[in-house]
């Protein structure tokens, strides 16, 4: 009987590191700016890959062009799945000028550079690395290896919940996230609440403004209480405190008109087991304290947009396997740790019900930057450390 140590040097042996590359310039070409996304081509590109390597694939179609895709290796059914995952779109290039074409796929001085290339796109081809070389040796996995590249992850993560809520990813009992992390792994995300604040008063004309009330005035001291609102919850051993950030304001017609309207939209990033619904609540007892001094203050708080944080313990088997994974690749063993933006875990996770770990190639640093890039053998890297995990989670040679 094949041990597990030697599936796992065969398969190792597999990964195709001008493959590798080829695949991750390949899509760093293709230009998926959300918005708008599209993120077709690049569904479909990815999906000629795997299906060229006798991976089954099925894509997700959202509109004509944007699509998200899952690629299954299959297993023996003996154990659940573990899902490799990643996003499709990107941020757009930005208004500085780039010293490599942001969308070109150059490599150069063993890095790739452009658009994507380590937010996440050579995460992706990492993983569809390793995936072709576990089906191309024929590893005996216990469950499927499931790939899911995903749509619309910049805006509202829509592509991951629509993956969800069609069923494309059970069976499956934990979810890797490829985002840039310097192969540093991952367990703890911040929540994303959105909160649109509107500040009401009466127009008048500017030469006369006794006679109106003005709601910019009155989002002032709205500011105010805001800047110096402390939460009260205890900081998360690894995400530390919640943060409230004001980061858009609107408000005013013309310079000779006393506005009526005023709006601001607030960023709060959340922890575990924090209610979006209650800091909303707080919120609105905060802006109470604020009319009890203004009484004529006319303010009101939608809640506009939310991700809830997720966690994973420490002790999950998911994450020694990807600390082990890392260290056994890159001679390290990751402390784990969390980060401060959202992710699709914060969709996956509680859909699913499963635990999360994010480790991917790149700083993340140089995610959303100009001349954003990742090292190639970061890429070889993370190949080696996604099928070393998905071999040793889904049992090949008989381990778990």
């Amino acid at each position: 009987m094949t041990s597990r140590a030697e599936w796992e040097s065969r398969v190792l042996a597999a990964i195709d590191r001008d493959e590798l590359v080829d695949v991750a310039r390949a899509a760093v070409r293709v230009p998926t700016v959300n918005p708008p996304g599209d993120e077709r081509a690049l569904a479909d590109q990815l999906a000629a890959r795997l299906r060229a390597g006798t991976i089954a694939v099925e894509l997700l179609h959202h509109d004509p062009a944007r699509a998200s895709l899952v690629g299954r290796v299959r297993g023996r059914g003996e154990r659940p799945g573990l899902i490799l995952t990643g996003h499709l779109d990107v941020v757009g290039p930005g208004e500085q000028p780039w010293r490599h074409d942001p969308f070109g796929g150059e490599v150069v001085d063993g890095r790739l550079y452009g658009r994507g290339s380590a937010d996440m796109k050579g995460a992706l081809a990492a993983m569809v690395a390793a995936a072709l070389a576990i089906a191309r040796t024929g590893a005996p996995i216990g469950g499927d290896l499931v790939l899911g590249f995903t749509a619309g992850e910049e805006t509202d993560s829509f592509g991951a919940q629509a993956l969800a809520d069609a069923g494309l990813l059970d069976g499956a009992d934990a979810v890797v996230i490829g985002e840039p992390t310097d192969l540093d792994v991952y367990i703890a995300e911040k929540g994303n609440l959105w909160l649109e604040i509107t500040t009401s008063g009466r127009t008048a004309h500017a030469s006369m403004p006794h006679l109106g009330r003005n709601a910019i005035y009155a989002m002032a001291d709205v500011l105010e209480a805001l800047e110096s609102y402390r939460f009260p919850d205890p900081p998360h051993p690894l995400l530390g405190s919640p943060t409230l950030s004001v980061g858009t304001i609107r408000g005013g017609v013309r310079t000779n008109v006393v506005p009526d309207a005023c709006a601001i939209e607030v960023d709060v990033r959340t922890l575990p087991g924090q209610s979006h619904e209650r800091v909303a609540a707080d919120v609105q007892e905060l802006l109470a304290e604020v009319r009890r001094r203004r009484p004529e203050l006319d303010v009101r708080v939608r809640l506009a947009y939310g991700r809830g944080a997720v966690a994973t313990p420490p002790d999950a088997p998911i994450v020694r396997e990807v600390v082990g994974a890392v260290a056994d690749v890159v001679g390290r063993a990751p402390e784990p740790r969390g980060v401060m933006y959202a992710t699709d875990g914060a969709v996956l996770v509680p859909a699913l019900g499963i635990p999360m770990a994010i480790c991917g190639p790149g700083p993340r640093e140089l995610a959303h930057q100009t001349d954003e890039h990742v090292a190639v053998d970061a890429l070889v890297a993370a190949a080696r450390i996604y099928a070393l995990v998905a071999l040793r989670h889904l049992g090949a040679g008989g381990a778990h």
